[in-house]
């Protein structure tokens, strides 16, 4: 959208013409056109492939942006048949694919002039699995800290199902990479030695029942409340303490941290993907052991116990938000590797 804000001609192409943000990318760039592909070995499939290629081909598209691993695996074919170059994203560590998924992946890095990945750790998991480094341009994602502050701004509608006192909040999909059980065995532990904490998980997937279960086995006392899907988060944040994310593998660079940081909070993360990148030890928050609940429960407590370092680790990382992330900022890079890509072609 930055792009588009500076008057650069561009086409936004979805297989499902829906979410969250969808109303703003239109406002900014224009009618968003559904693909229609609903599967890897079907009929439709290759149509909807043609078609792309033939609008590249009609409309004269400079480059090709494919921006998630899905995008990917199909636009790789679209940019060949229309002769447009064409750039991939990393955006994870592409631990959860399908085999079948990783290696169209890969062939898709392979045919692209560059790949763009969010975070560094990214760009390390993969030229280890021989892929070329030279290829890889780093460039973060956006968390456009006036539009947080303004959703912020707007009182969390659900307060009444908040739990009291100092609330430590986890953002995230249930999932199981995101490993939500380290985090209740860590709240457990720190209820034990600070009873003024209550904690709050706004997200949902495929593991909730399963995690409200494990809940119901720890000793929360009404200390814990899923919150199911959340779409006030900026909201949330400002009535919450401390930011938590304790992911086990797969992770790229966190937009969950980077809205923790926005909204001045100190950071405790694991040590997987990208949180090191945002999580500055002893400066932003925490970075902890992949599993390790004790040394999370540690890392929570002393912010409870001081809270003097705690808003000032929130308002370090409300700094990097501010310098690091913006859409200008960003937007600039992404100018600049659009630029280099269509004089090389």
């Amino acid at each position: 959208m930055e792009l588009a804000r500076r008057g650069h001609w561009q086409r936004v192409v979805v297989f499902r013409r829906e979410g969250f943000f969808l109303p703003m990318v239109e406002a900014t760039c224009g009618p968003v056109e559904e693909i229609g592909i609903r599967g890897l070995a079907r009929w439709s499939t290759l149509m909807a492939v043609r078609r792309l290629a033939r609008r590249l081909r009609e409309e004269k598209v400079e480059v090709l942006h494919a921006w998630d691993a899905d995008a990917a695996i199909f636009g790789q074919f679209a940019a060949s048949m229309a002769g447009v170059p064409l750039l991939t994203s990393r955006r994870d560590l592409g631990q959860i694919y399908p085999p079948h998924k990783v290696w169209l992946m890969r062939r898709a890095d392979t045919r692209a002039r560059y790949i763009v990945a969010n975070a560094g750790a990214i760009v390390d998991t993969f030229t280890g699995q021989g892929a070329d480094r030279a290829k890889f341009r780093v460039i973060p994602n956006i968390l456009d800290v006036a539009e947080a502050d303004r959703l912020a701004e707007v009182p969390f509608s659900r307060r009444s199902e908040l739990p009291p006192d100092e609330r430590v909040v986890m953002v995230a999909r249930l999932d199981p990479e995101k490993d939500v059980p380290t985090f209740l065995a860590a709240a457990e532990l720190i209820l034990k030695q600070h009873p003024e904490a209550s904690f709050v998980i706004a997200g949902d997937g495929a593991e909730r029942p399963a995690l409200m279960s494990l809940a119901s086995h720890h000793r929360f006392e009404g200390r814990l409340v899923f919150l199911g899907d959340v779409t006030e988060v900026p909201a949330l944040l400002r009535v919450c303490r401390i930011g938590v994310l304790t992911p086990s593998r797969n992770e790229g660079l966190s937009n969950t941290i980077l809205e923790y940081m926005a909204a001045g909070l100190p950071v405790v993360a694991t040590d997987c993907g990208g949180n090191r990148e945002l999580v500055s030890p002893g400066q932003g928050g925490s970075i902890t052991p992949i599993g390790d609940a004790e040394k999370l429960a540690h890392a929570v407590l002393e912010l409870l116990r001081k809270p003097t370092l705690a808003r000032s680790m929130g308002a370090f990382n409300r700094m990097r938000v501010e310098q690091e992330f913006q859409p200008a900022v960003v937007g600039n890079r992404f100018e600049a590797l659009y630029a280099e890509t269509v004089r090389l072609n």
